[in-house]
């Protein structure tokens, strides 16, 4: 029977989903409850999001936002990280917990989109953050100038040295 809060959650985990750059999903079954709490702190203090979902409404909230069939994903207890601004800190976090906690172990996800088989999660999760990238990419774009300015004054310094000698000429 689909009853209200039915229809609620399976709303807010559309919306979710149609604003998460990464999400993953994870089977928790076997660490306490104090543990999870401590797992859902340290997610929360990298700006992720980490909640139990219900298998059935998480499968009809990702196939009506178009990611597909997640069943594979959603066998036993679920929770799920989503990530808002970063599409690799959800993999980078759940792999770090995967080897924290023997009972942590993730299931798969999607990143921007594209859905993540569990055997992927590991190599996702060496990529550099989009904070990483950023700050490549910003050096990339200064060391040209660095070197145009070093050259620039070099020849300036050249230029005064000629003048000196012409300077130095023309009073013998």
């Amino acid at each position: 029977m689909v009853t209200e809060a039915k229809k609620e959650e399976v709303e807010e985990l559309k919306d979710k989903f149609e604003r998460a750059e990464g999400v993953v999903f994870s089977d928790y079954r076997g660490i306490t409850a104090n543990d999870l709490n401590k797992l859902r702190e340290d997610f929360t203090k990298e700006g992720l999001e980490y909640r139990v979902v219900k298998n059935t409404l998480a499968a009809i909230a990702a196939e009506e936002t178009g990611m597909g069939d997640l069943s594979e994903f959603l066998e036993g207890p679920i929770a799920m990280a989503v990530g808002y601004d970063d599409p690799v800190l959800p993999f980078k976090i759940s792999s770090d917990t995967e080897e924290k906690y023997d009972h942590f172990t993730a299931q798969g996800g999607m990143i921007e989109g594209d859905l993540v088989e569990p055997e992927e999660i590991e190599s996702i999760s060496k990529l550099s953050s989009k904070e990483e990238l950023m700050a490549n990419m910003v050096m990339g774009l200064k060391s040209p100038v660095r070197k145009l300015a070093y050259v620039l004054k070099a020849k300036v310094d050249d230029l005064a040295v000629v003048l000196d000698q012409v300077k130095e000429a023309k009073e013998e």
